[in-house]
């Protein structure tokens, strides 16, 4: 056959019609002419829109449109260089456009365009501090004397009541007992310097217990007592120690109380010291940071900003080609356990390794450790990484930076973090090619699993390929309905607790605490973390094999029944219905870091909830080595080649089964249990700067939703393969009109808050205020939060084409907010108005 056309000069055949070649071929031949600028025609909408339809380029210089590079132009549509049509056109076959197009040029010619398929742009990007809410500097508890905010300054002038010193509250901590003297207290260390252990006591009979429950009462035991803390004096003796004065910290935030089963209650100085490098502490006594997972094989020296000689001395002595590094635009090979973080993320790091330095110093009475000034002098130091489900840290050396909010790490350590879960009485609906069949998914997981190739790691997980092929049906962020392949079963290990969900429709589902769950979001579905959904949010649930949008009326945390939790994983969506509920698998794109030296300090179990899975996400083990035999598997699909050989593009063009070219393609499962596991990667395209394109999408840019919605509106009204009318109705339908329903239900069932201790009463005290504290109490919602999306509604349906019926519906939803707030006041205006 000979050999294809190459690609530059190959047009979009297969979007236009033969009628539409031949009618260019007809202009030009009519009206063309051939000069120094190229071949020029006369400026006709039909002549241009087949040119942008081919993808032509071409330019406007008066009245008429040139083409520069027209020679294979003018060959495909069967014209001379005089632009006369040749002889092929006598016989031309006119069933479809390329293969008029060979016919005429003689050409063998590809598909340019091919297969198309549509995509929805990910995440843009997130790199940020993570923060409790409130944050907190400390794992102080300050309980309702620190005010809303849970300031220690607040605290210090407070006074319990009208006859007590200023500066003292009573908080609920954990009761402990010094084993040297034998002297009771609140605090980790005695004052004669020995540390203090835990004292659990039967709440019916106040018995010291040593064991769980209480062996005469059956009562589970508690390590909890009611103090009365100076915290003005204990503060005050915090800075002195510090060797700071009283106005060193302008803002010290601790927590309101302590949850944990020990309760114990953290230094204040290490709050102190947050304070001062604006940090705030996690649930666990760490400081993390959060960002978007991006994996990633090769890099630059000068992306990611570091000096050639300090990379030579973090192992970096070749690039690729196995030249020694002297050059900065040489390409080298990132190791499965290094890492770059977002430049945020630099400046981030320094200010905990001053807090770390800090604390060895002015707690500890040691050295410091990190003496870091600028992020580059932590390049070369230990991170640990975390995924938001597991209990399990990786470890990770940091060797430079990114300019996008992103942080970059080989596939490998992106993997390891992950453990895909599901709980094991989940129903799930499966085809295996004949019938449709409903199970638990332990069962399917069970009886599906090839004990003949098992997998396991060091955290427990067992994975195997299915014995046969099996389907689901799947969801696309669209909310259509296909059936996508399992292409995995495995087994993990189960977290002390689950989160249930119950639907209006009765549905009931237990996933893990950070389990991925789809959401109706603006005009598609969303995946957030289980512990982010809320009671009225909207899911998507199967009917009768049809989508049905869903309300979420009840959550609530519950006991793990199974020690082992089961897996599905599949094909392209990643989303599968369990019990009737459309979610996905738990596989996430966002984790956190942290300095290896805060985790190894500052870290403790006995920090950790006591109920409402407290040990997820928390570091309790931490991996040191990654083997990629025992990671999840589908990183091992990743291909290292540095080409394609010619039987895969032969295979593709006659639409072979994918595993009939597995051979053909280098993968990492193919060097398993070989040095090439780890090293010896390659690929097939370079690109010019890993962080190229946009550092901040405009999304993240844009203040308020209704900015938003413009900016989504503008731009669907200049891309052609996007229906505006479509993408407003869906925003309505999603958004709007459940957020104006949902609101205006919460306004008439919504509780009254105090704005200083933040309690809560279901009605208006008839004092008028607070009855703990005296504050002023304040409406839960407001009716301006009912009406922020009204008029815009409005405004959607004058301005699109949407259904009668959505238009209706918003019109109703106006009479309803009208009849429960009345008609806006019309102002009435004078003379002085239009001066």
């Amino acid at each position: 056959e000979g050999v294809p056309l190459h690609p530059d000069y190959t047009h979009l055949w297969d979007d236009i019609a033969p009628a539409d070649l031949a009618f260019l071929a007809d202009r030009i031949s009519a009206d063309g002419r051939i000069g120094d600028g190229g071949l020029a025609v006369p400026d006709t909408p039909e002549v241009k829109a087949i040119l942008e339809e081919l993808l032509v380029p071409h330019h406007l210089s008066g009245t008429r449109i040139v083409i520069p590079e027209y020679l294979v132009l003018l060959a495909c549509l069967g014209l001379t260089l005089q632009l006369e049509k040749r002889s092929p056109w006598r016989d031309a076959p006119m069933e479809n456009a390329p293969d008029l197009a060979m016919h005429l040029s003689g050409f063998l010619i590809r598909s340019r365009a091919g297969t198309r398929i549509g995509g929805r742009m990910g995440r843009p990007g997130k790199s940020r501090q993570r923060e409790m809410k409130p944050p907190p500097h400390s794992l102080f508890p300050i309980g309702d004397e620190g005010g809303s905010r849970r300031s220690f300054q607040a605290a210090c002038v407070s006074k319990p009541r009208s006859n007590m010193d200023g500066g003292v509250i009573e908080a609920d901590v954990g009761e402990r007992r010094c084993p040297a003297c034998g002297t009771f207290t609140y605090k980790n260390l005695c004052e004669c310097g020995t540390h203090t252990v835990p004292v659990f006591r039967c709440p019916k009979c106040g018995q010291e217990i040593g064991g769980d429950r209480c062996p005469r009462c059956n009562m589970p035991t508690v390590c909890l007592q009611k103090v009365s803390i100076n915290i003005k004096a204990e503060y005050a003796a915090a800075l002195e120690n510090l060797g700071l004065r009283d106005q060193a910290v302008a803002l010290l935030k601790g927590v309101k109380g302590l949850i944990s089963r020990e309760r114990p209650v953290e230094p204040i100085e290490k709050g102190i010291l947050r304070a001062l490098q604006n940090l705030y502490v996690f649930k666990d006594g760490t400081v993390r940071y959060d960002m978007i997972d991006l994996p990633l094989t090769h890099f630059r020296p000068d992306e990611i900003g570091v000096p050639i000689g300090r990379l030579r001395e973090l192992g970096y002595t070749h690039d690729i080609s196995g030249r020694d590094l002297t050059e900065t635009d040489q390409v080298l090979e990132l190791r499965h356990q290094d890492i770059l973080v977002s430049e945020d993320c630099g400046e981030w790091l320094v200010r905990v390794a001053g807090f770390i330095d800090d604390l060895l110093v002015k707690v500890y009475g040691l050295e410091p450790f990190y003496r870091a000034r600028e992020p580059l002098d932590l390049v070369g130091h230990l991170l640990m990484g975390l995924a938001p489900h597991t209990s399990a840290g990786v470890l990770a050396r940091l060797i430079g930076f990114s300019k996008a909010a992103v942080g970059y790490a080989h596939p490998f350590f992106h993997a390891a973090k992950r453990r895909n879960c599901f709980a094991g009485d989940t129903g799930i609906t499966v085809f295996d090619g004949r019938r449709w069949a409903s199970m638990p998914i332990r069962k399917f997981v069970v009886e599906n699993f090839d004990v003949s190739k098992p997998g396991i790691d060091r955290l427990g997980t067992y994975y195997s390929d299915p014995r046969q092929p099996f389907f689901v049906r799947s969801l696309d962020s669209q909310g259509l309905i296909s059936l996508k392949k399992v292409t995995s079963v495995s087994v993990h290990r189960a977290p002390a607790h689950l989160i249930r969900f119950v639907t209006r429709r009765g549905k009931v589902l237990s996933v893990t605490p950070d389990h991925a769950m789809l959401v109706w979001d603006t005009g598609y579905l969303r995946k957030i973390r289980a512990l982010e959904v809320k009671i009225g949010d909207r899911v998507p649930t199967e009917e009768g094999g049809f989508v049905v949008s869903d309300e979420i009326t009840a959550r609530e945390t519950v006991q793990a029944l199974d020690d082992r939790v089961y897996c599905l994983t599949v094909a392209e969506n990643h989303t599968l219905a369990a019990n009737g509920i459309f979610c996905g698998q738990c596989d996430g794109d966002e984790d956190c870091v942290m300095l290896l030296l805060d985790g190894l300090i500052n870290f403790s179990r006995a920090y950790l909830p006591e109920s409402r899975g407290g040990t997820m996400d928390a570091p309790l083990v931490l991996t040191t080595r990654i083997d990629p035999a025992e990671i999840d598997k589908e990183c091992l699909n990743v291909d290292v080649g540095d080409h394609y050989p010619l039987e895969v593009y032969n295979g593709c063009l006659a639409y072979a089964n994918p595993k009939d070219l597995d051979a053909f393609v280098d993968r990492v499962e193919h060097r398993l249990g070989t040095p090439a596991q780890v090293e010896g990667f390659s690929f097939t395209h370079p690109t010019s700067d890993i962080s190229a394109g946009p550092l901040e999408s405009t999304y993240t840019k844009l203040g308020t939703m209704l900015e938003k919605l413009e900016a989504e509106l503008e731009l669907a009204g200049k891309i052609r393969a996007v229906d505006t009318d479509d993408v407003a109705e869906r925003v309505l339908n999603t958004h709007f009109i459940r957020d104006l329903q949902g609101n205006l239900n919460a306004f008439s069932k919504q509780k009254v808050r105090c704005t200083k201790c933040n309690a809560k009463y279901r009605r208006m005290p008839i004092a008028g205020r607070c009855t703990r504290c005296g504050g002023n109490v304040i409406p839960t919602v407001h009716e301006g939060s009912v009406k922020k999306y009204l008029d815009v509604s409005r405004d959607i349906c004058k301005n699109y084409a949407v259904s009668e019926y959505t238009r209706q519906r918003v019109e109703v939803l106006c009479m309803q907010i009208e009849s429960t707030f009345g008609e806006a006041p019309v102002r009435q205006l004078g003379l002085a108005d239009f001066m």
